[in-house]
């Protein structure tokens, strides 16, 4: 078995905006999106999508991948966060993955921003991801990153993940939310936790507006 989980997530800023102070406390509702990437998992398949020319059956194959990586993703929405808010998710943490077997590489993403509207909508998002206008050139370069792969499943699942976050963030800025932190961590089993496990603390995001301690446990049955 193989667990991920989140220890501690500390936020800095909780990015409300101070002229509401005036009616109420300095509280935030709180997004956490979170993609897991791993060979574990159910992949895209992406034979077609390498072996056809047609641009069209390309975005065809490359919208059922999107769907598959977003159906995966984990939304999880936190009220009342202050400013310098540390969240200790209890005595055992918050798992955000697990599997059967201990993943050879590991993939995760997160975003976290303040908003007051809900975001579950699974269809809203995967239509965001493919009108984006860089979906096209996204298209391309993904085509050239997979070629050769050993698991071009796991690879483009991985960028895809990438390109949603990037997503998120845009439709963050364009709905006057605020971007709280991002986070890209790529591990392998080598080199990272070649005993299935690993503890990191007091992780900084890409903003240096959270902190993160996480856990990777796992055991070989």
């Amino acid at each position: 078995m193989f667990y991920f989980r989140i220890n501690r997530l500390f936020i800095s800023d909780n990015k409300e905006n101070p002229k509401y102070l005036l009616f109420g406390p300095d509280l935030a509702q709180i997004k956490l999106i979170s993609f897991v990437a791993t060979e574990n998992e159910i992949l895209p398949d992406m034979s077609a999508f390498i072996e056809t020319n047609d641009p069209a059956q390309k975005k065809q194959i490359l919208k059922k991948a999107v769907e598959t990586v977003v159906g995966s993703r984990i939304y999880t929405e936190i009220q009342n966060v202050k400013d310098h808010h540390e969240m200790t998710f209890g005595n055992t943490g918050y798992v955000l993955y697990k599997s059967e077997k201990i993943p050879q590489d590991f993939d995760w993403q997160l975003i976290v921003y303040e908003s007051d509207t809900d975001i579950r909508d699974h269809a809203r998002l995967v239509l965001d991801i493919i009108n984006d206008d860089g979906f096209d050139r996204f298209s391309t370069r993904l085509a050239t990153l997979i070629a050769g792969k050993t698991n071009p499943g796991l690879t483009a699942a991985i960028a895809i993940a990438k390109y949603a976050v990037q997503i998120i963030a845009k439709a963050v800025k364009e709905n006057k939310d605020d971007l709280i932190g991002i986070l890209y961590t790529s591990l392998n089993r080598k080199e990272h936790y070649p005993h299935g496990e690993r503890k990191k603390e007091k992780v900084n995001d890409l903003t240096n507006n959270m902190q993160i301690d996480y856990s990777l446990f796992g055991f070989d049955e």
